[in-house]
């Protein structure tokens, strides 16, 4: 790891980079996995909503990323947040993962319509480990979330 103060990810104009970040990847994970989840049990939105959503999930997957890091930069600073840090360092991985998925099923999907068949089977198996996935991102960032909230005002607000 960098040395917070060399680190690109530790301030910008004098402002720790963690708290602007982490917004982005607490909105935009779980409304493209809700997305996901949508898009799978509604046929008829895939044209329209599948690239935006995947575009939402990767940009949500490189806010996690860059808040994951960031955040080591800030615990450099101010102590490290526990449990926080383990969900945090969680949810980066796991959204790669529902991306991977994702645009693979987006794109078996596709082709299944194309042919103007049923889903095929790796399509169906893609849908279940998209909704799985979803659901854990989904569970990840709200831990990471709350517990970020605990860590920050648990004490002020007590």
């Amino acid at each position: 790891m960098l040395l917070a103060e060399t680190s690109p990810f530790d301030t910008v104009a004098g402002l720790p980079v963690h708290p602007l970040v982490v917004h982005a990847a607490v909105v935009l994970l779980p409304l493209a996995a809700l997305l996901l989840v949508a898009l799978i049990a509604v046929r008829r939105w895939r044209a329209a909503l599948g690239v935006p959503t995947l575009l939402a999930l990767a940009g949500g997957t490189a806010a996690a990323f860059v808040a994951a890091e960031s955040g080591e930069a800030l615990a450099a600073r101010v102590g490290v947040p526990g449990e926080h840090e383990r969900w945090g360092s969680l949810t980066p991985g796991f959204a790669a993962a529902l991306l991977v998925v994702a645009a693979g099923w987006y794109l078996l999907q596709r082709r299944d319509a194309r042919a103007a068949g049923p889903a095929t089977l790796p399509t169906r198996v893609g849908a279940g480990l998209v909704v799985l996935l979803a659901v854990t991102v989904t569970g990840l960032t709200v831990l990471a979330g709350h517990s970020g909230a605990v860590a920050v005002w648990g004490a002020r607000l007590a």
